[in-house]
């Protein structure tokens, strides 16, 4: 084959392609065929398009793997930028559909190390992109990507093999050198193969100066597809969420952007400063004060400050006043931007001036704040009620209203009526579960007749049983009337029906009454699912009063704390060590470094509730 790629392709090159797609051998041969590239590769590309689950994909990709090396120069770059961008999402995981993919991605890494020095640039970047795409860590591949970009002379080429090995190695030493570049980009590579490598190594807070150049220089909101993607998008959050570990550079990023004559970098110093808040518990008060001025500045860093304040939690309570300000200068709650972020601000600070925002935006499609508390109830009861009976069930804002009531209990009992006129709706289990959650005060003859009927609804000729339905308004029932024996009845042959059926909550409810039914409890507790353990595990120590089995069930889902995440099921499991008492002793070590620790775990609301049920948790195992 001459230097132009003239010439057949041998055929065992080919072998494999499946037949059916006759195209596909035909547009191979035409990548190496002059005057036939281009057009055989555009016609390629688009037949292979972004699906990397069909046998057709693999086959056509190990024969392009194959071809590198016989590929005309611009041919090369395009067939590498392809490979990188589809090798991205194939080696996210190696089950699944993309399992063949991945098998292909990963073990092609050889027909791709030699492009590492080519004599192109192009090809130079793209080849760092794919090893980094197919997050190949071989040793071979590392040592050719540090020995190229030591001598490297070309910026973009430069910027894809720091990239490459900030992704594949943990060398963070190593990017030193890099951080002081005279070419912005390659300093922010450097930077960012730093921090994704663990820090700032020796340098304190090089690699956060570094992003400010860098973020400066791009001057916009993304940086440039090649070799950046899928990095490139919004790099001023992902920096600031990959600095925000290590004080130093969050820091130094903070200090270098805050007050920034550009609009775009002050907005980076408040995303910096909001990615450093959420992830460390201390009061940080120049960082808060940021957020707040931030409120004044222009709108695109007003409505970043306002996200961080709505995730601020209780933390962010100082700043209401400020807040507040901010929306009445933007038209009102009524018409203000981002008015459901700052509500869910307001809601999440506590302050009692929510309460009629929320009435103003109830309706609202994209709005959507819980829970509430309970001391607003005079306020908004008269809306809800009003809602409940002029809307119906159709209304967007029912399922909201319907959730709040049954977060307030008893002191939702003026709605009552409303409620009732609901169980006859396909609204009837979330109102049934309100009727429930007030109890007693619940109690009229429609609520019960209507609440025993739906216990043995016929869900009609060809529609589904109400899944849990029965149940709940079983529930209900004897929360309304205080006769258990519908309950018990429906929800310990629930139980007895085995993983899928019961709602435990009911019988955790229900305690040693449903005592009857505590054996088809008992095999729950190490069933599949996560929350159903959980929930078997709280429902057999409320009914037996056994805490051993309870405890062994619920201590390894406490196994995210280690990695500081806390999910909802991590949050329920935390609280029912905690009703559990002495018997949960186990549990002491992890909830004293929850206590104790500097970090927060996962966003500062989730973390604020975590912290709380924590050391009510402590307090009730171990008093003294």
């Amino acid at each position: 084959m001459d230097e132009r790629g003239a010439g057949p392709v041998a055929w065992h090159v080919l072998e494999g392609v499946p037949a059916g797609r006759e195209e596909i051998p035909g547009l191979l041969r035409g990548l190496v065929t002059f005057g036939q590239r281009q057009k055989a590769w555009l016609r390629l590309e688009d037949k292979l398009g972004w699906g990397s689950d069909t046998p057709l994909f693999a086959h056509a990709v190990t024969h392009l793997f194959v071809l590198l090396l016989q590929l005309d120069e611009r041919r090369l770059v395009q067939v590498l930028h392809f490979l990188a961008r589809r090798g991205h999402g194939a080696c996210r995981s190696s089950v699944g559909v993309h399992h063949r993919a991945y098998e292909l991605f990963t073990n092609a890494w050889p027909h791709v190390l030699p492009l590492v020095a080519h004599r192109a640039e192009g090809v130079r970047t793209g080849a760092a992109w794919v090893l980094r795409s197919i997050r190949c860590a071989d040793p071979a591949a590392l040592d050719a990507l540090r020995r190229r970009a030591s001598v490297e002379d070309d910026p973009t080429a430069l910027v894809s093999q720091l990239l490459a090995l900030g992704e594949l190695s943990q060398d963070r030493e190593w990017f030193l050198p890099w951080l002081d570049h005279g070419h912005p980009l390659v300093a922010l590579a450097a930077a960012r193969g730093m921090l994704a490598s663990g820090g700032g190594g020796t340098a304190e807070g090089a690699a956060g100066r570094a992003v400010a150049r860098g973020l400066a220089a791009a001057g916009k909101q993304r940086l440039p597809d090649v070799p950046w993607w899928p990095l490139g998008f919004e790099p001023v959050e992902r920096f600031a969420e990959l600095s925000a570990p290590y004080p130093y550079e969050s820091a130094a990023l903070f200090e270098a952007v805050a007050g920034h004559r550009h609009a775009d970098l002050r907005r980076a110093a408040v995303l910096a400063a909001g990615a450093r808040l959420r992830y460390w518990r201390d009061r940080a008060p120049e960082l808060w004060a940021a957020v707040e001025a931030g409120l004044d500045d222009e709108p695109d860093v007003a409505s970043v400050s306002v996200e961080v304040l709505a995730g601020g939690g209780a933390a962010a309570a100082p700043y209401a006043d400020r807040l507040v300000r901010h929306v009445e200068r933007s038209g009102g709650i009524a018409c203000a931007g981002n008015a459901d972020l700052a509500l869910r601000a307001l809601v999440g600070m506590d302050d009692d001036r929510a309460a009629n925002w929320y009435a103003a935006r109830l309706g609202s499609r994209w709005f959507d704040v819980a829970p509430l508390p309970a001391r607003w109830a005079p306020q908004l009861l008269p809306v809800f009620r009003r809602r409940l009976a002029d809307a119906g069930w159709q209304s967007l804002a029912v399922p909201r209203i319907l959730r709040t009531l049954a977060d307030w209990g008893p002191v939702a009992a003026p709605a009552v009526p409303e409620l009732v006129r609901l169980l006859d709706t396909p609204v009837a289990r979330a109102a049934a579960e309100a009727l429930g959650a007030i109890g007693p005060a619940s109690a009229t003859g429609q609520a019960a007749g209507l609440l025993a009927a739906l216990i043995t609804a016929d869900p009609g000729p060809g529609r589904h049983p109400w899944h849990g339905g029965a149940q709940t308004a079983a529930w209900a029932y004897w929360r309304v009337t205080g006769d258990p024996e519908p309950a018990l009845r429906v929800c310990g042959a629930a139980a007895r029906a085995g993983l899928g059926q019961p709602v435990f909550r009911y019988l955790a409810d229900l305690g040693p009454q449903a005592a009857p039914y505590a054996d088809a409890v008992r095999p729950l507790l190490s069933c599949p699912g996560q929350w159903s353990r959980v929930s078997a595990a709280e429902a057999w120590w409320r009914i037996t009063g056994d805490a051993p089995p309870a405890v062994e069930a619920l201590l390894p889902e406490l196994a995210p704390l280690a990695r500081h995440s806390a999910t909802s099921l991590v949050l329920r499991t935390v609280q029912v060590l905690g009703a559990i008492g002495g018997p949960s002793v186990e549990a002491l070590p992890v909830l004293h470094e929850v206590t104790s620790s500097p970090r927060r775990y996962g966003g500062i609301p989730t973390d604020e509730e975590l912290l709380r049920a924590a050391r009510e948790a402590l307090t009730a195992i171990e008093p003294t």
